[in-house]
């Protein structure tokens, strides 16, 4: 049985809008009129960037002003796909939430309203003084957390065990203290420091050979250090930073670096890398959850070849985000850039895997493109998905929305209780837990489309539509314990990936936009890992020589580094 069923209210209508004079009237256009008009644009002899331009705002205010005379979209929603969505936490406030549950509870006493204007007690008073004081030290990080940092030890010169004590007045010795103190001190530098090492030259007045002096003992022969190759990966495909910025701090340093030269160092460490890429793919291909979705991306070359495809065929650009994780709980971060979608690219991977496995585990959202493929999956549709299509309509539909972002909180808070529980506990939990809670959905969202109290061609007969439709997905997580319920491992891999378009804009070439992926993957598996990104990627192309016979031992989830090895040898 439903409970706590919602009674549906339409939306409110708007209220009578102020009269406004003749003269500021929004003008009545007929769709008609601008598509004639585009018409006479085509025939012109304008440039063609001016053409497109002219031609693609006239179709985009069509489109706007379609979508909101069928009632397809809010200015709420435009006013996100302009400015970018906020934050979908379901947050009341106070007040407000407060009145609803007084009218919910039918309290009238009041009882709630005094308890709130109560003096605080002195406990609660010297409560709040902690964590005031607390709060003040907020962004001051322990030394335990600087892993990276190099650390010097300082020695007294005059002092030993069993000396006098330096103080005249005191007739005590001195003894070492186990625990040392600790300062930390942070210096600055340019991303990219260059040394000169002038050698003196000694040459033969009979042979005329020249000698050069060696270079300093430690010092590589290489014009561009792996720690330079390194910082400027980095920075460029780790941080998004523009080449041209990177070479303004450079010039601004006095140890200027163009940005061609950069672009060919980033090259060249991807190429020391992909042997570690294709390993990656093949054993992502054997992992036991895949997560995938896609997000557009700009490469020339192929706008180029766009100008020269039929109508019909692929012009489409897209970095897909793979994130899987493996039966060994390791975490794996792919990205490929292209036309190729994340089904595509997901059906590769699954081509490649061994046979006899146990089918695995893809979740994504319901987009058609991220389920291409005939191989054998166990579909799981993203839950948040599903909810952000109720909050993005809680304005309208407030007591329907409000009814079904509870429940689904509920789910996630059952999520929350299970996260250091082995697969076959989170089943048995979220079992236990959250089954009555998504049957209790379904039964409703069914019943109300079968009385036909949500229209549903409307925004919330859709939500519905699309919950229901795709329910066996959503409640993935109900039949298997390593099902998770949202795409967000995706979502956050694919965020780098959304700065790198927004900063450069584009990519010239394919292969430009192929070193990118690669870089771009061996960074976020290694976060993903726990891995130090500077002291791995430094410790690989040191023994590049190498990589390419046995890249499986470099894995950034299985090698730590030359400075984490040398650590745990010192501490053996």
């Amino acid at each position: 049985m439903i409970k706590n069923r919602p009674s549906i209210r339409a939306p409110k209508k708007a209220r009578g809008a102020k009269k406004m004079a003749e003269s500021d009237k929004i003008p009545q256009i007929d769709p008609s009129e601008i598509e004639i008009l585009i018409e006479k644009f085509e025939q012109n002899k304008l440039e063609e960037r001016e053409r497109r331009l002219i031609v693609a705002l006239l179709r985009t205010f069509l489109y706007i002003v379609a979508q909101l005379q069928e009632k397809k979209i809010t200015l709420l929603k435009i006013k996100d796909m302009i400015f970018g969505p906020k934050s979908e936490k379901n947050k009341k406030e106070k007040d407000g939430k407060d009145g609803d549950q007084k009218s919910e509870g039918g309290s009238g006493d009041g009882e709630s309203s005094e308890q709130s204007r109560e003096p605080r007690n002195e406990k609660d008073e010297s409560a709040s003084g902690e964590a005031a004081q607390a709060k003040r030290g907020h962004g001051r990080n322990p030394v335990s957390a600087y892993p990276g940092a190099k650390k010097v030890r300082c020695r007294h010169g005059e002092l030993q065990s069993g000396h006098d004590c330096p103080d005249l007045r005191c007739e005590g010795r001195v003894y070492p203290v186990l625990r040392p103190h600790q300062f930390t001190q942070f210096t600055g530098q340019p991303a990219i420091t260059v040394t000169i090492y002038e050698q003196d030259v000694m040459r033969c007045n009979d042979c005329g050979k020249e000698y050069e002096a060696p270079l300093p003992e430690g010092v590589s022969p290489k014009r561009y250090d792996e720690t330079a190759d390194t910082a400027i990966a980095v920075i460029k495909s780790g941080l998004a930073t523009l080449y041209n910025r990177s070479a303004a701090l450079q010039r601004d340093c006095g140890m200027p670096l163009s940005e061609s030269v950069m672009s060919e160092r980033c090259k060249a460490v991807a190429e020391a890398l992909s042997p570690i890429y294709e390993e990656m793919k093949r054993q992502a291909a054997n992992g036991k959850v895949f997560y995938g979705d896609d997000t557009p991306v700009r490469i020339l070359e192929l706008m180029k070849e766009n100008k020269e495809k039929e109508p019909g065929e692929r012009v489409g650009m897209r970095t897909s985000g793979i994130v899987v994780q493996t039966k060994e709980g390791a975490w794996i971060a792919l990205y490929m850039s292209g036309r190729k979608h994340a089904g595509e690219n997901l059906e590769e991977l699954y081509e490649m895997r061994a046979p006899g496995l146990e089918p695995p585990i893809q979740m994504s959202d319901a987009l058609a493109s991220n389920w291409s493929g005939e191989k054998e999956r166990i579909q799981a549709v993203c839950l948040a998905h599903a909810r952000r299509k109720f909050w993005e309509i809680r304005s309208f539909y407030r007591v329907e929305c409000e009814y079904v972002l509870e429940r689904i909180g509920k789910i996630y808070q059952s999520e929350e209780a299970t996260k250091e529980m082995r697969p076959e506990q989170r089943l048995e939990y979220h079992q236990t837990h959250s089954r009555e809670v998504m049957e209790e959905l379904r039964e409703w969202m069914e019943g109300e489309m079968a009385e036909k109290k949500v229209e549903p061609n409307s925004s919330l007969g859709k939500a519905v539509k699309y919950f229901l439709k795709n329910y066996s997905g959503l409640s993935a997580f109900l039949r298997h314990g390593a099902a998770p319920l949202d795409n967000n491992q995706a979502e956050r891999a694919l965020k780098p990936a959304v700065m790198i378009r927004k900063n450069s804009y584009f990519y010239k070439t394919e292969r430009g936009a192929d070193v990118g992926a690669t870089l771009l993957s061996m960074i976020t598996s290694c976060r993903l890992n726990g891995t130090n990104v500077w002291n791995w990627m430094v410790s690989v192309l040191k023994r590049s020589s190498e990589v390419s016979g046995n890249p499986a031992a470099f894995l950034p989830w299985v090698y730590k580094g030359e400075a984490v090895e040398e650590e745990v040898a010192r501490a053996a």
